[in-house]
């Protein structure tokens, strides 16, 4: 196994560096506006500063508390998978590994933020989206393409920033009780509460889940919660605390030619976050420090075989990851006289990896542990320039240092141009992004003798965003094109991580909002994309060695719409109706392991909803409405029709 060197010194004086900084940018701090305010709505992700929607490219969304209410979304994958660029793939029921992929990237190659705090993606560098649930929060916020500058590594895909709602200055206390039923023996109920007043203020969810899903082995159960807590010390000066966590008990059915009718998986993460955030006219300072834990513990049961490949018999083997993440992050904006705004940040994070077993596949084999201990400081520059009054420059810079891999320099250039009079933006964006190789790639490495480099990726962008009929029609085009060098991929038959030379993924993303009037709202979205990628030794190369053109990047769609229209009746009654649907794309069989055509997919979702009293909501909705069989990933098949009921009392 691969001996990674240990932190070089450069690193510790980077510590010392940016513990001085800290400590100097504390004496004086700084905010520039209203620390909470609900009433003009801001978008942070794009430039982590606080920007009008009419700033931001047509590439961010925000989703907003009141559309994921309508659409009755319970978690981060029913939100993402209405917007364009976004695809999602899971291994079948709920609780089991969902992954995401945006504008055709790696699902590791995006983040996964909470009121800019990063949650821990544990082993494989990869967020499971079906566990991250919706409570406290106030939006979600999307930023499709590279993000490095403003977030650092492994944000080639982009980033997703959970928003939460907050009590201050709210002057009384609010909230509701909820309760849904539904099939394979659904249950889920909560609680999502928040008060303050001018000096003081909470916001708190909780929640439970259960579920039998359908394939044997497979039942899931979760609680979760998320909070904050904010207090005024002064007119300037505000303290904040942000923690969130789950725990989750699930079964692991395996896929359909392979099913596992003994594993599970036990898995618990949380991340507490205090910070600090000094507001003034001219300047802004935000200080925080974040602790995110996530630990899974995998019972299995596998078969055991000799030299000579006899079979055993099957033996228990178990094993537990532990990933520990510290990280200090700061940020400082200083509007500065000509219309522009510095932004300068440092941030330094410590992971802790353990994998006490790391081939389960050899139950009567001694453990093979794995642990490593990663550093990585950064600095970034930005600069948001008004040339005139309808003409805006950004730029930024990162630097990165790592403890364990060669210094990284990413940047970006995006221009936004107002055309007033026809309520016209254009947009156009370069930018470069980063990704380490992550402790999965790592540990799985069969042959040390190739050593891994990171990924980098060089991304193109044009938009255009056009709101028409008095904002009643809201479209957007954006062209794109991402060249990744060095794309890590996993060989299963020879157990061995590779960089792949080379892959692009590009396209055009549309989405349209149309509101008719009082009761008749439609939504619709279409991704063209092409993901490709030259691989080496390639199992469809004639000549060993060559290199395959061209290769389809697996569980992309070339296609992808998405439909929305919801109907409201009365001031009490509304019901939606949203189809989903991927064409043209390529799945991994699970038996050969080779890529091959898949199935297109169209799934439907149905939900209603009914006011019953002031304080009283019913609601209702049925997933894979037309019950259709289908998988997003081979050998997992998706659940069929399926029907929840709830209630909601507020108070």
């Amino acid at each position: 196994m691969k001996k990674h060197p240990k932190p070089q010194a450069g690193i510790h004086w980077s510590v010392a560096a940016l513990c001085a900084f800290v400590c100097a940018s504390g004496a004086h701090g700084a905010v520039t506006h209203p620390i909470h305010s609900e009433l003009e709505p801001t978008i942070v992700v794009s430039t982590r500063t606080p920007l009008g929607p009419e700033r931001v490219s047509p590439s961010v969304t925000a989703i907003t508390r009141k559309e994921i209410m309508a659409w009755q979304d319970t978690s981060l994958t029913d939100s993402l998978q209405r917007e364009p660029g976004m695809v999602l793939w899971s291994n079948g029921g709920l609780g089991n590994l969902t992954s995401l992929s945006i504008r055709g990237t790696e699902s590791n190659h995006s983040s996964i933020f909470v009121d800019g705090r990063r949650l821990s993606p544990g082993f494989g560098n990869q967020y499971d989206l079906g566990f991250l649930r919706l409570g406290a929060v106030s939006s979600l916020e999307i930023q499709r393409g590279p993000s490095s500058v403003q977030y650092g590594s492994s944000n080639i895909g982009g980033v997703i920033d959970k928003r939460l709602r907050s009590g201050l200055g709210l002057g009384g206390h609010e909230g509701s009780i909820f309760a849904e039923a539904g099939s394979n023996n659904y249950q889920r109920s909560g609680l999502d509460a928040r008060g303050g007043s001018d000096v003081a203020g909470y916001s708190l969810s909780g929640s439970w889940l259960s579920t039998d899903n359908e394939r044997p082995n497979d039942a899931y159960k979760q609680q979760s919660f998320v909070s904050r807590l904010d207090y005024q010390l002064s007119e300037n000066l505000l303290l904040e605390l942000v923690a969130t966590g789950f725990d989750n008990q699930k079964q692991l059915p395996g896929n359909t030619l392979n099913p596992t009718p003994s594993d599970y998986q036990d898995t618990s993460s949380w991340l507490v976050s205090p910070g600090i955030r000094y507001l003034s006219d001219e300047l802004s300072v935000h200080l925080f420090y974040s602790r995110a834990e996530r630990n899974s513990d995998i019972f299995e049961i596998n078969p055991a075989y000799d030299a000579m490949w006899t079979y055993l018999g099957d033996f228990p083997v178990s094993n537990r990851i532990e990933v520990i993440s510290d990280e200090i992050n700061l940020q400082v904006d200083y509007s500065l006289p000509d219309q522009s705004l510095l932004s300068v940040g440092a941030v330094f994070r410590n992971d802790d990896i353990l994998n006490t077993n790391i081939d389960t596949t050899k139950p009567l084999d001694p453990a093979n542990p794995y642990a490593e201990s990663f550093q990585q400081i950064g600095t970034y520059a930005q600069l948001l320039w008004l040339l005139g009054p309808d003409t805006e420059l950004r730029t930024g810079l990162r630097h990165d240092q790592y403890s364990d891999y060669a210094d990284e320099t990413t940047g970006n250039l995006m221009l936004i141009h107002h055309l007033r009079d026809s309520r016209t933006s254009l947009f156009a964006k370069v930018a470069t992004a980063y990704a380490p190789p992550s402790p999965v790639d790592l540990a799985y490495d069969s042959d040390t003798s190739t050593p891994l480099d990171a990924e980098s990726s060089q991304a193109y962008e044009i938009g255009i965003n056009q709101s028409l009929m008095n904002d009643r029609l809201q479209a957007s085009v954006v062209l794109f094109r991402n060249e990744i060098d060095e794309l890590l991929s996993f060989e299963p038959s020879t157990f061995d991580t590779i960089n792949i030379e080379e892959a692009t993924t590009e396209g055009m993303e549309t989405s349209l909002s149309y509101k008719l009037d009082d009761h008749w709202q439609f939504g619709a979205g279409y991704t063209y994309l092409r993901a490709v990628s030259n691989r080496l030794n390639d199992p469809r190369t004639s000549t060993s060695g060559d290199a395959a053109k061209d290769v389809p990047l697996a569980r992309r769609p070339r296609h992808l719409a998405q439909l929305s229209a919801r109907y409201r009746m009365s001031d009490e009654f509304s019901c939606g109706l949203q189809a989903i649907g991927q064409f043209t794309r390529h799945d991994i069989d699970p038996s050969s392991f080779l890529q091959q055509e898949a199935e297109d997919i169209v799934v439907f979702r149905l939900v209603s909803e009914w006011q019953v009293s002031e304080d009283w909501t019913l609601t209702g909705r049925i997933e894979n409405l037309l019950d259709q069989d289908y998988a997003t990933a081979d050998g997992y098949p998706a659940l069929g029709r399926t029907f929840y009921v709830g209630a909601k009392m507020d108070f």
